[in-house]
């Protein structure tokens, strides 16, 4: 059954006989000269060629109003994807995610670059879930809030660089700022999955004084210590992973209920993901969402066939 965004466009449908019986009374109104060109050439006509020119007239009438109340009929009912999860993606760009510990495809790359591979593919496996994303390194800062739109989310993690939050770390502030994020959402179920490479040496927050306040407000938190341990790889003065504090990160995790990875591979980030996904279920049932099929180009359609057989009229009765 056709439905009608706007059925009270029709409610216009006299207006041409209104406007009509207005011009005899008031003989100061005027309409267009074109269109009142357009009239006496109708009215000069014959009888038949006035009555298909009003009746043209009407008709083109008629299709626009019902362009404009844009008509519309019901189609396939499509049942969408969703889950009772909201998540916070928090990623470390500090300084020290440029070092070059990690391979893929036989190919040494900084881990910035292993951290996005992966993630991307953690993120668009997430139908149904909201999913959002903070940055940090010295400053945090939420670089998409809670969305079903993964491949923008995806889009702005592939666009992050190393240091552009600043060259520190500052776990603490990354932590509080994702739990904004999360604290007023209706999701049951909520998670704060955090990355990092280095130890808390910016910001004004604690991480276990974070940590709690994400217990608190029933939100875990995920910890994922990432550096590689291969004695092998040259360039740097100190120990790949020298910098790395496993002992905060697992103190943040156990405090909020979540829990801790450590990830020296490419293998192990992707197994600390394919872990999160399954710690992290909670599949609810959608409600149908009723796709419509939009008419309005039809009548607009069949208008512009009008105008044109009215415009080929008015040439040949010239």
């Amino acid at each position: 059954m056709i439905q009608f965004v706007w059925p009270w466009i029709f409610l216009l449908l006299p207006m041409p006989l209104l406007f009509n019986s207005a011009q005899h009374t008031d003989e100061s109104l005027r309409i267009p000269p074109d269109l009142e060109s357009a009239f006496n050439a109708l009215k000069s006509g014959s009888n038949v060629s006035l009555n298909a020119g009003i009746t043209l007239l009407w008709l083109a009438w008629c299709l626009l109003l019902l362009s404009l109340s844009q008509p519309w009929i019901p189609g396939r009912s499509s049942v969408q994807p969703v889950s009772g999860r909201a998540l916070a993606i928090t990623v470390d760009v500090s300084a020290s995610m440029e070092r070059e510990d990690f391979s893929l495809d036989g190919v040494e790359m900084d881990r910035l670059s292993v951290v996005k591979e992966v993630a991307h593919d953690f993120v668009s496996a997430r139908a149904g879930d909201r999913l959002s994303l903070v940055l940090y390194g010295k400053e945090a800062f939420i670089a998409s809030p809670l969305t079903f739109d993964l491949n923008a989310l995806s889009s702005i993690l592939d666009s992050a660089g190393i240091g552009m939050a600043g060259r520190s770390t500052a776990i603490g502030d990354a932590i509080g700022l994702a739990i904004q994020t999360l604290r007023d959402d209706p999701a049951e179920n909520k998670a704060i999955i955090l990355l990092s490479d280095g130890t808390n040496n910016a910001g004004s927050v604690e991480p276990e004084s974070a940590a709690e306040l994400a217990l608190s407000l029933n939100i875990r938190i995920h910890t994922i210590a990432l550096g590689s341990e291969d004695g092998d790889i040259s360039g740097y003065d100190t120990a790949q992973s020298a910098d790395l504090d496993e002992e905060t990160l697992q103190s943040v995790s156990q405090i909020a209920g979540g829990q801790f990875f450590r990830a020296r591979t490419l293998d192990d980030l992707k197994a600390v993901y394919a872990a999160i996904d399954t710690l992290e279920k909670a599949d609810v049932d959608a409600p149908p969402v009723m796709l419509r099929r939009d008419l309005h180009l039809w009548p607009l359609a069949a208008l512009l066939i009008v105008l044109l057989l009215m415009a080929g009229a008015q040439r040949i009765s010239r």
